[in-house]
This record gives C-alpha cells, structure tokens and sequence, in this order.
C-alpha cells in the first residue's frame, strides 16, 4: 500500500511539479497509528519546501489538490506544519491484490541496500564437536537475517569464523589422542576431567586408529598424565612429536568441520565464506595488528604479558593479548579478523553471538573503532540460549561431558521446518523454549503446521477448481466484490507485508517475519471456515480466487526468508 502511495505521489510531482528539484527515491509514506488522521502520510512537501524555497502547507495544499481528485483517495489532507494525510477507499486497497499478481515472487523486495555490502558472521562455534541445539538459534537467526537484509538490496555474504587455533584445539587433540590409544591397548583407562567426552571423539579416534593403526602411538602415555592440563598437552606433544601432533589436529578439525558442515546443510544454511583463525597467524596478520597497537599506545606491558587498553573503551579492565608463555588470546585472533573485514571494504558488519559474549562486546568494538575509522560498522546481535522441553519436561544438556543434543538430531526429530521456525518464532534476545512434542504434532497448536495448513488450504481451493473443470480468470475489475470483513482483513495483512520487510530487516528483527505468517493464517483460516470460495457466481469466485492467489504468494515470498516450505498438501 505504502509503495502504491509513494508512486501517486511520485506521478503527482512530475505531472504537476514539473519545475521543483527532488529525489524521488526519498518520498516516506508512513501507516498513521492514530486513523482520525487518515491510513497513511507522508511529509513530502516538508522535504520539497526547503529545495524549492516554499512554505511547506503551502505546498502541501497543492499536492493534496492533485492527489485528491484520484479515485483511489476517500479523502487528502494537508495539516501543518506540512503533513499529507490520505484515507484510502476501497479501489487502492484492491490495488494491493494486482500488485502481488504482476509482481508474484518479487513482492516485498526492495532496493533500501542497494550499493551495500554487509558481512553476517553467525555461528562460528570452535570446531570441538558437533553443533548442539544451543548453536541452532543462533544458527537460523543469521541465516534469516542474512535473507532479509538480501531481501531489501543488500550485498550480502554470510561467513563462519573457524576458531582452529588456541587451547580448545589442543585439548580437543588430546582427547583424540587418549581415546586412539584406549583403541589400541583396551587395558588402558583414562580419566577425562577437562577433556572432551564426546561419542564423536570415538569416532574420530576410531578414524585415526582405521587409517593409521599404531603409527601415533606413546608407548609409556599413562606415565605423561598430570593433573595441569597444559603441562599434560605439552609432555604429549613432546612424547608424539610436533609434527604427528598437527597431523591429529588437522585430521580432528577436519572430521568435526565435516560434521558441522553437515548439520548446517540439513538445516538448509549454507556460508559463503569459512575464515580459519590460523590464518591469522599463517599470513603474519596477528603480527602485524599486534605491532600497530603496540606503536600507536593502545597496549602496555605488565607481568610479562601484553595487555590492551580495553578499560578506554568501556570495558571493566583491561585485557591480554599476549600471554607470559607468549601465546596469544582469542582477543589478539580476534581483534586481527576484525581489522580483516575492515579491509575487505564492508560497509555493515554484523557479529551474531550467544547472549553469554555480553561482557566482549565493548573491548571488540573498542578495537573495531580503531581500524574502522569509521568507513565501516560494527553491529553485535546477541542471541539467548533455547530451553529445550519433551512436554513439560526440561532436557538437560552438558558440553564438555558429550551430554547433549545435537542439531542434526532435532532436525532428524522434528524436521527442518520446525526446527527453523520454532527458534525463530521470538525475539532472539529473549529467552525462549522449544518444545519438541509440540513441535512434531499435527495440529493448530503447532504453530508451523497451522502456517503450512494454510498454505495447503489454499492449494486445495485451485486443485477443487480444476478437479471442478473451472478455470481461474483474474480481472481486476472483479475485486470489487470482495466486500467481506475477513477479506478486507486479508488484504489490509497483505498490504501491510512490504512494511514488515523492511522494519524486519532495519530492526534485525526476523521474528517479525513468523509472527506476521501466524497472523495471516489465522486470517486465512477464519475466512475458509466463514465463506464459500468457488460460488457458482463467476465474477465473485474469481475475485475470491484472486485475493487467494496473492496470499498463496505471500506465504511462500516468507517462507523463502525463514526458510520452511509450503507445502500443497498435509
């Protein structure tokens, strides 16, 4: 409806205005909240005004003279200190139905990013096991989000941050390594606090010892054990070799990788771009940040360490970059990736992580600002965990101990399609809870099948057509039939789906996106269940047919975004 107006308003200034200067790209037409100020208005003359040196009621007036005389207008008015309020008739309401029928699967893009290019990083968990379900929240919020912003011109690409470098890396190695040689030598028993438990740490050890037999073997390991971790992996290291003991991480980092790699297609996501974190160091990148800080005094030396002036930068204090033992921290890997995508000319820079990186966010945007010099920003949306319920139920999950529930196993449980839209059904920085009973049933209390159900309704409106040997006719002359309240209500929901496009993708906000299908069908289906749809009457079944045709395109336009098919039947 919004667009319809903009273009009234567009054809009125250049018909009747032709001697005033403006860019009609920058024509807003708002819903108005309060409606005895009419269904929509636009500041446009207040805009013109200034340019053209114009009182702008004044010019007000004049536009609302033009426009009012369309018979798309009950009534226009012109209120200072230069607004243009429109109450819209019937006609232009109608005019929603032959937008979505010429535009089909265009409907409800635009062209608001045009010329940018955001980079979405989302996911990124470190490649030591398998996504869980705490990962899939986060997981399908970049990759709607990622849709949307494509939705409305933006340049995007989606990009996972492989963090293959650092002490979690070595921990997961050594697990590998403890487990291989359990395979080996099944008198062996190792105790596993600070190690990964995992089954997949079987399986990658089970690779290892299929590919490679004895070739890593330790022969005195049980004598290496320490109760410090980092001594342990180094003694390990020492016994195995350097060289044998990148051989195991590489082959480890390669299988979990796989694995990830996997669930994400399962879940229909798919990156654009993977940046390994060793490339950093591979490629000097991490020198070279580190030598920039430390030259232009955002670093200081204390108790052997380098530590970064985050505290400046609204942190609780400062924090280390290079270790005592002259290791670096994933703040150091971190802060060199960011000044990577500052080089790589995005305009947008979306991080998208778990609520529990709250306390992170200042020292990286601290950092961002530094290279960024504010050609480039940097925008981080925190995700919160998903409770996970069987019925009332809460399943308990652990990490570290391999006691948890992976992705793949909720999309193999309930499906790809539930799973999307459940975790994306609130906003994403509020908890949530996702039922899994609720979400594997066939009912209206589902709210993914009463979306679906509503899709397939209409479907088996236009297979009744034909098994009826009917033809559909579309002629826009014939929608003004539709007088119904629950039709009017379809077609104001219709109307108002370019809005939500567009505040979905300006809030980050794809949750507006599901609330907006359950919305509609709950439109839909009180109309189904109210109101005969292939009357004998020609001209009205038609017009019926046709609000059904631009809603079935609407469902599928939005379920392309979250991500869920439509299917013709259920």
């Amino acid at each position: 409806m919004k667009d319809i107006i903009k273009d009234l308003i567009k054809d009125t200034l250049k018909k009747n205005f032709k001697d005033v200067s403006f860019d009609y790209e920058q024509i807003e037409v708002n819903l108005c909240k309060n409606k005895k100020f009419g269904d929509y208005s636009s500041n446009v003359a207040m805009k013109i005004a200034k340019k053209n040196n114009s009182e702008p009621i004044s010019l007000a007036e004049k536009i609302k003279s033009s426009l009012e005389k369309s018979e798309q207008f009950e009534r226009v008015e012109a209120i200072k200190p230069g607004f243009i309020n429109f109450f819209v008739s019937e006609n232009l309401k109608f005019l929603v139905v032959e937008k979505i029928l010429r535009e089909k699967e265009q409907y409800g893009k635009n062209s608001i990013g045009k010329n940018s290019k955001v980079l979405v990083e989302f996911v990124s968990a470190n490649p030591t096991g398998p996504l869980h379900v705490g990962h899939g929240r986060g997981a399908v919020f970049g990759d709607c989000l990622s849709k949307l912003l494509e939705e409305n011109g933006y340049e995007v690409v989606k990009e996972y941050y492989v963090n293959d470098a650092g002490k979690q890396i070595e921990i997961l190695v050594t697990s590998v390594i403890q487990r291989y040689h359990e395979l080996i030598d099944s008198n062996l028993n190792f105790s596993y606090e600070d190690l990964y438990k995992g089954d997949y740490i079987w399986d990658i050890a089970a690779e290892l010892h299929r590919n490679f037999s004895s070739d890593f073997q330790i022969l005195n390991i049980i004598d290496l054990k320490d109760p410090k971790i980092d001594l342990y992996m180094q003694r390990i290291k020492d016994a195995l070799s350097i060289e044998k003991f990148l051989k195991i991480r590489e082959i480890s980092i390669n299988a979990i990788l796989e694995n990830i790699k996997s669930s994400l297609r399962q879940s229909d996501i798919n990156f654009d771009s993977w940046f390994f974190e060793s490339s950093l160091v591979d490629d000097n990148s991490l020198i070279k940040v580190i030598d920039f800080l430390n030259q232009n005094n955002y670093t200081y030396q204390r108790d052997n360490a380098l530590w970064f002036k985050s505290k400046d930068f609204g942190d609780e204090k400062d924090r280390v970059l290079i270790k005592e033992n002259k290791d670096h921290t994933y703040l150091a890997t971190d802060i060199a990736y960011h000044e990577k995508k500052i080089k790589r000319n995005f305009d947008i820079n979306i991080n998208i992580w778990g609520a529990d990186h709250h306390g992170y966010i200042s020292r990286i945007q601290g950092a961002f600002k530094i290279f960024a010099k504010e050609k480039s920003s940097l925008n981080i949306l925190l995700v919160q965990f998903a409770n996970l319920f069987r019925g009332k139920e809460k399943v308990s999950m652990s990490t570290r101990s391999g006691d948890f529930i992976t992705l793949k196993q909720l999309t193999d449980e309930v499906g790809k399609d539930a799973m999307r839209f459940f975790y994306l059904m609130r906003k994403s920085d509020q908890h949530m809870d996702f039922d899994i009973e609720l979400a594997k049933s066939s009912n209206s209390n589902n709210p993914v099948y009463y979306v679906q159900y509503a899709h397939a309704r209409i479907c088996s409106i236009f297979r009744k057509l034909k098994e009826d040997k009917k033809k559909f006719n579309y002629n826009k002359n014939n929608l003004k039939n539709l007088s119904k309240e629950e039709e009017l209500k379809i077609i104001n929901k219709l109307s108002a789906y370019p809005d939500i496009i567009i505040t979905s993708a300006n809030k980050y906000e794809p949750h507006l996106i599901t609330n907006y299908l359950r919305e509609l069908s709950q439109e839909i289906h009180s109309y189904y269940n109210k109101h005969q749809i292939l009357v004998e009457e020609e001209d009205l079944r038609n017009a019926r047919l046709s609000l059904m045709e631009a809603t079935k395109y609407v469902f599928e336009n939005s379920g392309k975004i979250i991500g869920i098919n439509m299917p013709d039947k259920m």
